[in-house]
């Protein structure tokens, strides 16, 4: 969505901000909630500066297109449910695999 609202300030047609969001989202099925320790600064944090460049860059494309797109919103959306109905719950923020069991950080960091 946040494509979509790029778009849509740059002036993008209803159409094209549609299409942003279908970008947006389209990149980013499947992708897990693996919070390390429980806490949602690592990996979340750093999945969300690259998400912000990745609305921009989807708002762009979009733009930047000739009006003729493979994927709709709605397709997209149709396929983010059946992924998430086939990703196991370990992958779903509950800390039980992926970056979470592989990597400890330390409950304390020092000075930046």
């Amino acid at each position: 969505m946040a494509a979509a609202g790029f778009a849509a300030t740059m002036g993008a047609s209803p159409k094209v901000i549609t299409q942003a969001a279908e970008i947006g989202i389209e990149h980013s099925l499947g992708l897990t909630c693996d919070p390390i320790d429980g806490l949602v600064q690592v990996p979340c944090i750093e999945r969300n500066s690259l998400g912000a460049v990745k609305a921009v860059t989807a708002g762009q494309l979009a733009m930047a297109s000739d009006g003729v797109f493979s994927v709709t919103l709605d397709e997209a959306i149709a396929a983010m449910k059946v992924t998430a109905a086939d990703m196991s719950h370990k992958y779903k923020e509950t800390s039980l695999s992926g970056l979470a069991t592989s990597v400890r950080i330390p409950l304390t960091s020092p000075a930046c």
